[in-house]
């Protein structure tokens, strides 16, 4: 197995939900009915995980919502609920609990997942969309999480972007955030937030799919090109923490973003990497960094945009090794890293235009940093895998 098995998994997912749009369609069409009828739109999940993707989100909706263990939804509420992973029996409890509440339910994740007995007002359950076949899922221990986990995020925002249309052919366009990095982002978005929908707008009724389809293409080419530029680089960073591994080096990883923080001990992590707290912004903390590396060591960067410069002078101060993550240029200053690998979405984050609209919509990112980690993960175990076969054969 190599990471080009994983990520061709991951893309024949995309394309998989192709024959799908009609009904994601179906689905937004009620979903837009409750919300232009002042309903709320809840995202809720076991494990944070599938949440943090889509709330307070670049290219999401700013009227989305958080559900917490003290939100009581009401039978005019939607609630989108995400499968993450999660023992199967707090996966089920929450999804009781919500049904409870008598709002329209709409279940991304696993078929197997809502069990014979459990029936949802509406689903969309799409394990079968993509494939898990075990070579793909073998560096994770046969662990379904690293696959499914993605392929319910490209759901989310396909699912999302239709929302989005289906409110237009009622007459509305919902307010949508667009990337702080985007200079003037922070004060357009203060602007509208608090708003459901905007007062006026431009923008015209869209058809069914063409939202949605647009977005399978974008987050499609984006997986196209990993696959096609970045698996020589991803398959070198392999091999270099199978290396840091066997010298007894730490490879100390600092992820940024919503989902990629929650993948770090996520189902079918083998725990290759030790993660460092939690990025204030775009930088690890500088004072854990020099407290905790050391010669020998490896620091893997999975960021956003911006090169966390102190912190990679930091690297250097340690004689640690740096591996870069980030979409930017690669213009932000010295140190350089000794391993890059350029992840493919555009800045500013979403990919998907809506005509009329002011900002693109639906984020690419959260989807292209987490299959890195992934892809990287599966790198690492064949490097390994083929470092004990060749012991073996000395």
């Amino acid at each position: 197995m190599n990471c080009v098995d994983y990520l061709a998994a991951l893309l024949a997912g995309i394309e998989g939900l192709r024959p799908r749009l009609s009904a994601i369609s179906e689905v937004a069409d009620q979903v837009a009915g409750r919300l232009a009828a002042d309903g709320r739109l809840l995202l809720a999940s076991a494990r944070p995980d599938f949440t943090s993707e889509g709330f307070i989100r670049s290219g999401g909706l700013m009227l989305a919502e958080e559900w917490t263990p003290e939100t009581v939804p009401s039978p005019d509420d939607v609630v989108i609920l995400g499968w993450s992973g999660a023992p199967p029996d707090q996966e089920l409890e929450l999804l009781r609990e919500l049904r409870a509440s008598g709002a329209l339910i709409v279940g991304i994740g696993p078929a197997s997942w809502a069990g014979a007995d459990e029936q949802l007002g509406a689903d969309l359950f799409l394990e079968r969309a993509i494939p898990l076949p075990e070579v793909v899922t073998a560096p994770f221990g046969g662990e379904g999480y690293p696959l499914i986990s993605l392929q319910n995020l490209v759901v989310l925002w396909t699912f999302t972007g239709e929302i989005v249309a289906a409110l237009t052919r009622t007459g509305r366009m919902p307010a949508m955030y667009q990337s702080v990095l985007v200079a003037g982002a922070r004060d357009r978005n203060a602007r509208f937030v608090g708003s459901r929908f905007h007062q006026t707008h431009q923008v015209p009724a869209i058809p069914p799919g063409q939202v949605g389809g647009d977005y399978l293409d974008a987050i499609g080419g984006i997986l196209r090109a990993l696959i096609e530029e970045e698996v020589g680089a991803i398959n070198r960073v392999g091999v270099v923490c199978a290396q840091v591994l066997n010298d007894g080096g730490v490879i100390h990883a600092g992820m940024i973003s919503h989902f990629p923080v929650y993948q770090h001990g996520a189902p079918g992590d083998p725990l290759y990497m030790r993660r460092l707290a939690r990025l204030d912004g775009e930088s690890p903390s500088v004072a854990e960094l020099e407290r905790e590396l050391k010669r020998g060591d490896l620091f893997f960067f999975l960021g956003y945009y911006r090169r966390p410069t102190q912190a990679y002078q930091v690297a250097r101060r340690a004689g640690a090794q740096i591996v870069e993550v980030i979409t930017g240029d690669g213009l932000d200053g010295s140190p350089q890293p000794d391993y890059v690998i350029r992840p493919k979405w555009p800045f500013g984050d979403s990919v998907t235009r809506v005509p009329g609209y002011d900002v693109e919509i639906l984020p690419s990112s959260g989807i292209v940093q987490t299959a890195i980690y992934w892809a990287v993960v599966a790198a690492v175990w064949q490097a390994l895998a083929e470092r004990a076969s060749s012991s073996r054969i000395l």
